[in-house]
Order: C-alpha cells, then sequence, then structure tokens
C-alpha cells in the first residue's frame, strides 16, 4: 500500500514502525495487518465467491471486533477483513486524543487478546505473530487503495489458494493465434483467445488529448457492445480510461506485458473480480535479451495486432486522435 510518511526506526523488537513526520493527534486513517504465527489457518477458509466461512475462531475474531469497536470512541472501525490466517483492518484515529498510538496499540492488543481467549474457550489454541504492520493513509486516493484491497482481499485469497488455484499460470500458451516458436505465458480467461472471438487490438497514443477520451472510449465501448474483445498493454492514458471503462461495463479484456509471470499471479486493484468472473486474460512474452523496454512494448502491441487478425473478423486499430476510428451502430 503506498505511503508517503517515513518510517520510524524500531528501537527493539517489541517497538513497531510509526510515522514521525506525521502528527497522530491531528486524527489519521490507518490500514493495518497482523498474523496469526506460522500462519496457521485458524479463522476459516474462503469460499469461491469470495466469503469466508468461518472457523469457531473466525466467529470469535468477529465478535471481539464487533465488541473492541462498540466500547471504544476514540478509534472507528471502517473497513476490516478477517482472513484465514491474518486480518486487514482500515481504521480511524479521532483528532484531539492524547497519546493516540498508544490507544491504537491497546485496540490491536486488546483484539488479538479477547480473540485468543474466545478461540480457546472453543477448542482452537493459537498464537499471534508480534506486531503489527501498519499503513498510514495521507489522502482520500490512499484510503480508497486501501478498502478496495479490503474488499477485494477474500476473492484474491480464493483466486491465489483454491485447490487447484485459478490463477496457476499457464506456460506455454498453446493457441492458434500463436505461432509455435513463440513462448507465451497466461493468467486468467484464456478462452478469450479461442478462435471463433473476435478481438480488437487498440493502440491508442498518447497524443490523444484528454478532451477526447469520452469519445474514444464510447466509440470502443461499441465495439465491445458488437462482440469484440478488446486487447492491449493498456498503458497511455487513453488506454487507462478504456481499461477503467471495460472494468465497470463488466467487458472481457485482453491485457498483455513484456514481464514474466509468477507461477501462481498475485491480482491487483479491481483484477480480482474481473478473473473470478472470467473478464480478464493477462499475457505475458518475456522480451528478448538486451531489448529496450520501448521495443519490448511495442513487441507486445504487434503481436497483439497479430492475435487479433490472425482469424476472420478480428481487428488492429492504431488511433492518435478521436477521429481516426468509427464503428456503426
Amino acid at each position: 500500500m503506498p505511503c508517503h510518511a517515513k518510517p520510524l526506526a524500531s528501537k527493539s523488537a517489541g517497538h513497531y514502525r510509526r510515522f514521525k513526520d506525521y502528527d497522530y493527534s491531528r486524527g489519521a486513517a490507518i490500514f493495518i495487518t497482523f498474523a496469526v504465527a506460522g500462519r496457521t489457518k485458524v479463522f476459516g477458509s474462503v469460499d469461491e465467491n469470495g466469503r469466508l466461512r468461518y472457523s469457531s475462531a473466525g466467529m470469535a475474531a468477529l465478535s471481539t471486533l464487533s465488541i473492541e469497536e462498540r466500547r471504544r470512541d476514540d478509534i472507528i472501525v471502517e473497513k476490516s477483513a478477517i482472513m484465514p490466517d491474518h486480518v486487514h483492518l482500515r481504521l480511524y484515529l479521532k483528532p484531539g486524543m492524547d497519546r493516540p498510538l498508544a490507544r491504537l496499540a491497546q485496540f490491536v492488543n486488546n483484539f488479538k487478546r479477547w480473540t485468543r481467549y474466545s478461540s480457546a474457550k472453543t477448542g482452537v489454541e493459537f498464537e499471534w505473530e508480534r506486531g503489527y504492520h501498519d499503513r498510514l493513509c495521507l489522502s482520500r486516493e490512499i484510503i480508497e487503495l486501501a478498502d478496495k484491497y479490503i474488499e477485494n482481499n477474500p476473492l484474491k485469497w480464493h483466486l491465489m489458494h483454491g485447490h487447484p488455484p485459478p490463477l496457476k499460470v499457464v506456460e506455454p500458451v498453446s493457441s492458434p493465434r500463436i505461432p509455435g516458436d513463440e513462448w507465451w505465458s497466461a493468467a486468467g480467461a484464456i478462452e478469450l483467445l479461442a478462435p471463433e472471438r473476435k478481438i480488437c487490438a487498440i493502440r491508442l497514443s498518447r497524443r490523444i488529448p484528454g478532451k477526447d477520451y469520452s469519445t474514444v472510449v464510447e466509440r470502443l465501448m461499441t465495439a465491445v457492445d458488437k462482440g469484440f474483445v478488446l486487447a492491449g498493454t493498456f498503458i497511455s492514458p487513453c488506454e487507462r480510461e478504456v481499461a477503467r471503462a471495460l472494468i465497470a461495463h463488466g467487458a472481457p479484456m485482453i491485457r498483455a506485458v513484456p514481464d514474466p509471470l509468477a507461477l501462481v499471479y498475485r491480482p491487483k486493484g479491481d483484477e480480482p473480480r474481473q478473473f473470478a468472473d472470467g473478464r480478464l486474460l493477462l499475457l505475458s512474452r518475456v522480451a528478448a535479451p538486451g531489448s529496450s523496454r520501448y521495443d519490448a512494448w511495442h513487441g507486445i502491441n504487434d503481436a497483439l495486432a497479430d492475435f487479433a487478425t490472425s482469424t476472420a473478423g478480428g481487428l488492429s486499430l492504431y488511433a492518435t486522435s478521436a477521429t481516426d476510428f468509427q464503428f456503426s451502430r
């Protein structure tokens, strides 16, 4: 999670990171995480819909969080996710508090202690890792990113830890669209490469002015409504605007990168829901040794254009302005 304050070095193993450039008595939005020792999955399991099926220890954690929230008027729990082996909270420390960091530590310690105690009464014994990981959220944008991370974390867990992991990377990708001598990796909806799918590979110039983004998006959404799957790197400002529209529209998309993928991909941002709904295919072809980043990205775009036009009905689109293309309804 991004942060714009400098951490204060720990004095001992019992002291945790705080940010010396910020006055916590002003109030603070904080994203914190703490985990079960050994990452033992004591709180339950996550189903395919991204919902935690709570164990008795998970129910104890939920109850403890509710009690701690009700009994305090200095700290507000604004977002939470109890995961199988860890807990995410986005808290708000009210302004004007005396010793706000001590109160935060008290809140976390109380939660840990009473969750352990309540779990033990049901026959579940476990230990917590020492301390907690914290991020100070200094802007509305960072708060929204933290909240989205917490909301998507259960679904992300399923995508990474399901059996088999739904996001296990496939390599090499076998598709009639891909030349036999090329090695590609993929995560997600591999069926979007099927020959019967109409793909429109897009490359939108950075020279397209911001005032024209809405026109470009509108025209490309017409292509989506006609059954095209948009494919691209989605790195130019206009392409990123198109990607946001695709996500909001619930439309499938193919995104490609010139970098290797981990064997189990870690989805980011809005990706967990896209992957879970079968609306995202992430493709990767590692750039040739010695090639520049510029050449690597352009090579990926060229390859996507070839994928799109390798079957009837596919299109390759390069636009430097909103008037470079038109899809009739």
